[in-house]
């Protein structure tokens, strides 16, 4: 094949970094999956995201990303073989499709499952032009990038006409790069795959400081030392927002179980609360200015299996459950009032969320 007989004619040679740009990817390798599926450039919702590893962006690291450019192979001839490709698919050869760029710091330095990563911020679109030899995402506001690998993702959120680019780039030794291609695999069924390619990709930066966003604290207590736990989460920086998650420990299987995703703190007007059922909770928080956000802390504790491992000599005789509207109900449900009675006439009222 002609691709394969150019490619390995040419070494590989290392990028002289300029001020604010970061280049990594260059290799011996080309997709046409990847970055942009030009081959599906004609399908909305197809999808790419690929992992570069933090030990590839350190230079980058403390810095704003204000753009991210990919090449095509018609780029590697042209820079390093002096010519210009007369194979289509070496350039943009799709037209009118128009794609979304996503951006998101993960832990991981690739994929171990064909499962991608949610919740990349949406950051830049682009509509790239039949011809290209590069293709460009220009970002609405700068990326405010802290160190972490990086996850870059690409979504046709416009269909174009079919295509069948190849881009340029490196083979890897793990698997980098995810693929989800709507309808795109045998009979009908949903396409998706991992691969060993990362695509060549410029990051042009600025120079920032990141905000250095201090771990938010933990507060465990009962109202009354009855009626289950409330556990409050506590910024330490000025400015910060919050984000939780709910995670049970699942004695059969012996480990965590996600109970709920990452939610805003607030959203239950600050107030997390778990019934006396005996169950070992684990509380993961976050907080965050902008981009840039705190190492994750966690918070454990088991909730009483009974009210009286809680209330001491008191004595319970009766709990009614209220809405938000004051109207009584048969069980606890969603955001709740839960009235204690003791048999000492006394009373507690909290709100619980079920």
């Amino acid at each position: 094949m002609k691709k394969f007989f150019t490619l390995i004619a040419v070494a590989v040679l290392a990028f002289a970094s300029q001020a604010n740009e970061l280049t990594v990817g260059e290799g011996l390798s080309y997709s046409n999956v990847n970055p942009i599926c030009g081959l599906y450039a004609d399908t909305e919702g197809c999808l790419t995201q690929t992992v570069y590893p933090a030990t590839m962006l350190t230079d980058m690291a403390g810095g704003n990303i204000t753009a991210v450019t990919f090449y095509t192979l018609n780029w590697y001839y042209e820079t390093y073989g002096g010519f210009t490709s007369d194979d289509e698919t070496d350039f943009i050869n799709f037209e009118d499709a128009k794609f979304q760029l996503a951006l998101k710091e993960v832990d991981e330095n690739g994929f171990t499952e064909v499962v991608a990563f949610v919740d990349a911020t949406a950051v830049a679109t682009c509509v790239p032009e039949y011809g290209d030899t590069e293709v460009t995402f220009v970002l609405d506001q700068p990326f405010a990038y802290t160190g972490k690998s990086l996850v870059v993702e690409v979504t046709c959120i416009e269909a174009g006409s079919w295509g069948q680019t190849y881009f340029f780039g490196s083979a890897a030794d793990d698997y980098c790069s995810y693929f989800y291609i709507p309808g795109g695999g045998e009979d009908g069924e949903d396409a998706i795959n991992l691969t060993k390619h990362m695509p060549m990709a410029t990051f042009n930066y600025e120079e920032g400081t990141t905000v250095v966003v201090g771990a938010p604290v933990f507060n465990g207590y009962t109202i009354d030392g009855v009626t289950g736990y409330g556990v409050d989460i506590t910024p330490t920086t000025e400015g910060s927002e919050i984000m939780y998650r709910v995670l049970v420990w699942d004695a059969v299987a012996e480990e965590w179980v996600l109970r709920t995703d990452w939610t805003l703190y607030g959203d239950t007007e600050g107030e997390i609360w778990f019934e006396n059922n005996g169950e070992k909770v684990r509380i993961e928080a976050y907080a965050f200015i902008g981009q840039n956000r705190s190492e994750d802390v966690a918070y454990e504790f088991t909730v009483a299996t009974a009210l009286d491992e809680l209330m001491g000599s008191k004595t319970v005789a009766g709990v009614r459950y209220f809405n938000m509207a004051g109207q009584e109900m048969q069980q606890a449900e969603g955001l709740t009032i839960v009235v204690t009675t003791y048999t000492d006439g006394t009373t507690s009222a909290v709100k619980v969320v079920k």
